[in-house]
């Protein structure tokens, strides 16, 4: 999937106050296909009335504040943002100045006291804008799951106005889409300052280094490799949608590709898995390239279904043609390897149909990965073909 390029803001901010192993984890997030499209609005039905003042919502500011907490994603260091850290601190005279006269003391000592990651989220601030993407993702979803038959995975669709529920609940009652304006990765240190002659006396400064997210939305899952060389997947009950782009469509795109990841995730674990415990790898690389083998072709099966099903849903909300800007987007996506089997991932989808892509993918996934090096011709899936290996970068094990 395409996606802007990744905005990084750091901003090394500091707040005082006055003061006396064998598991591995690689993250499979996927993020949102994005489109440069304009489309016919021909067949607008009452449901879809109005949104295509959408447009014009999205095309207003980007902001990025005020932050708000979603969740705490992990702690420890990060050795390179810690370097940056620290390189701040000694390079801000004023900042050491303060300290030193707080402390009544030239000669400092410090420690680093935690080290945390959050996820933290821009709540959107105009209540009709939040209201109407609101009622447009719950359209757009309807209309997928009718046209893919596929099981409505969500608990609930949600404009978020400040920090979730805590805790955000169990995936075992579906998944909850978070709507916001805008995504960051906050990564946290604390230091304490004390006067050499004197420890008793301290101070404490956090230094915030923000990271925006270029994705419109993610949906991520995890692989856990226990102890005993088992593997097993743990995933967000959540997934957050932007409705803050640069591109407006791609911000009208997200429900759509997020909702038909989520209804594929499965299979694609399952195809991971099995292939780790057929031929374990020997080194995490190995690992990683088994991932990124099979995120690709759920990739290329999300992509052609999406590529079959974007032009209704266009038609019911935006004027013009959009094929030229479809064609051209596609074309852009061949930069990025995730995208490698795409153009096939939509020739199944065209020769098979939706619903017949789907049932593949779900119920025989290394049959759809053959059907990726050999579409079909004749508009039929066959499933006792024999899987090839003619589409695969995995390393043997």
């Amino acid at each position: 999937m395409l996606h802007p390029p990744l905005s990084k803001t750091r901003s090394n901010t500091a707040r005082f106050t006055r003061a006396a192993d064998m598991a591995l984890l690689l993250g499979l997030s996927i993020s949102i296909l994005l489109f440069s499209t304009y489309a016919r609005a021909e067949n607008r039905t009452t449901q879809w009335h109005h949104f295509e003042h959408l447009v014009d919502f999205i095309r207003m500011e980007d902001r990025q504040d005020p932050l708000v907490e979603f969740t705490q994603t992990r702690e420890g260091l990060d050795a390179a943002l810690s370097q940056e850290n620290r390189r701040f601190i000694s390079q801000n005279e004023g900042l050491l100045e303060d300290i030193r006269t707080e402390l009544k003391g030239n000669d400092l000592n410090w420690k680093l006291r935690q080290a945390t990651t959050r996820l933290m989220v821009v709540p959107e601030a105009h209540p009709d804008y939040a209201a109407l993407f609101e009622r447009y993702c719950y359209a757009v979803i309807d209309y997928v799951l009718q046209e893919t038959r596929l099981p409505n995975p969500y608990q609930a669709i949600t404009t978020l106005d400040g920090p979730p529920a805590d805790p955000i609940r169990s995936e075992d009652e579906g998944i909850t889409a978070y709507l916001v304006h805008n995504v960051a990765d906050v990564y946290s240190e604390e230091y304490e300052f004390f006067a050499a002659i004197d420890n008793d006396r301290s101070i404490r400064i956090t230094l915030d280094n923000r990271t925006y997210r270029g994705e419109i939305g993610s949906y991520s899952s995890f692989l856990v490799v226990d102890e005993d060389r088992q593997y097993r997947f743990e995933h967000n009950p959540y997934t957050l949608w932007r409705n803050s782009a640069e591109d407006p469509l791609n911000v009208l795109i997200a429900p759509v590709e997020e909702t038909l990841h989520i209804a594929l995730r499965d299979a694609t674990e399952g195809a991971i898995k099995s292939r780790l415990t057929d031929q374990p790898p020997s080194t995490r690389a190995d690992m990683e390239a088994v991932v990124e083998e099979w995120l690709a072709i759920e990739e290329a099966a999300v992509g052609g279904l999406v590529s079959a099903l974007l032009p209704e849903i266009l038609d019911r909300i935006l004027d013009g043609d959009s094929t030229a800007d479809v064609m051209r987007t596609l074309a852009e996506r061949h930069a990025f390897d995730k995208y490698r089997y795409l153009d096939q991932g939509i020739e199944v989808v065209n020769t098979i149909g939706i619903q017949s892509t789907i049932a593949v993918y779900l119920e025989q996934t290394h049959h759809f990965k053959a059907m990726l090096a050999s579409p079909p011709s004749d508009g039929t899936a066959t499933a006792d073909e024999e899987t090839p290996d003619a589409v695969t970068n995995e390393p043997a094990a």
